[in-house]
């Protein structure tokens, strides 16, 4: 069986007791507010204009808000202030303002997530930047064209995680310590617990709220990128930034972290310019430090 065969064969349907707790609690929840996703069906029309797209993502004003904080933080770092979405729009380019989107929807949503401890949501969205400005420095060092779904894969790659918490509260510990020291017995564990993994969870919840296919197969896969169907580069880029992220969230600091450890870099190595692979062994604990720093300045926003 290929890697494809096998991936396309699990069943990541929750058990129904999962499904019906998150309707129960989380049902008011969209990742993506109704502004959003017409404004992201808008941009697919080849006519559509910056200042149709513009109009449409206004009228939700906490978007719009969000969006523009986003596109004048750490991320983009422009060399002048972004003031309306028209500027975003022609300084970043659809493609990339449609991640944004998308971006600044997750954001908001992981904030209004019902948590009975808080301290769960701090961890893991700490961690989700984390991910998601490692794969975006790493996107740009190794000259792979990502714009912008690279941060938002970053971002929802773990949101499994949350939405365990959601619908186990009382166990949610035993499920998942939150150590982040991973192996392949951590999904095992979460899935002899509840009958599923937040890999799986947080596919099929991705799927449910019609998030593009490609960013579900990243979330199911970013334990086992090798099983990618659609975006394998970008699934082994993700993992390889979880790698790193996860030693910032248990040490506080790149100091220490050895990037020959990082499992996933021979294959993501393996799409990128030869003479790469010295400078990722050498950048690796730089990234990770401007990373943590730039994650820091993005929450506060």
């Amino acid at each position: 069986m290929t890697a494809a065969d096998e991936t396309a064969s699990v069943d990541f349907t929750p058990p129904p007791e999962i499904t019906a707790l998150l309707s129960k609690r989380a049902h008011k929840l969209r990742m993506l507010p109704a502004i959003a996703t017409e404004a992201l069906e808008l941009a697919k029309n080849p006519d559509c204009t910056i200042s149709q797209f513009a109009a449409v993502v206004e009228r939700d004003v906490k978007l719009a808000s969000d969006m523009l904080k986003i596109a004048n933080g750490a991320l983009y770092c422009p060399a002048s202030p972004i003031l309306n979405l028209h500027r975003a729009v022609v300084r970043l380019g659809f493609r990339e303002c449609q991640y944004l989107i998308m971006t600044a929807s997750i954001a908001s949503l992981m904030n209004r997530l019902p948590l009975e401890q808080e301290w769960i949501r701090e961890v893991h969205t700490r961690h989700s930047f984390n991910t998601a400005l490692l794969a975006v420095y790493l996107n740009r060092m190794l000259h792979f064209g990502f714009l912008g779904e690279e941060f938002t894969a970053g971002l929802m790659h773990d949101f499994g995680r949350i939405l365990i918490a959601i619908v186990a509260p009382d166990k949610f510990q035993e499920i998942d310590p939150m150590d982040f020291d991973e192996s392949p017995e951590t999904l095992e564990r979460e899935r002899a617990l509840i009958g599923t993994d937040h890999c799986r969870l947080g596919a099929w919840y991705a799927k449910q709220q019609k998030l593009p296919s490609a960013l579900s197969d990243v979330i199911l896969n970013h334990h086992q990128p090798e099983l990618a169907e659609e975006g394998k580069v970008l699934a082994t880029l993700i993992a390889t930034a979880d790698h790193m992220a996860n030693h910032l969230q248990r040490f506080e600091e790149a100091e220490g972290y050895d990037p020959q450890s990082n499992p996933f870099w021979p294959d993501l190595s393996e799409h990128a310019d030869p003479c790469v692979e010295k400078h990722f062994f050498e950048l690796a604990p730089a990234l990770m430090e401007v990373a943590q720093r730039d994650a820091e300045s993005l929450l506060q926003c």
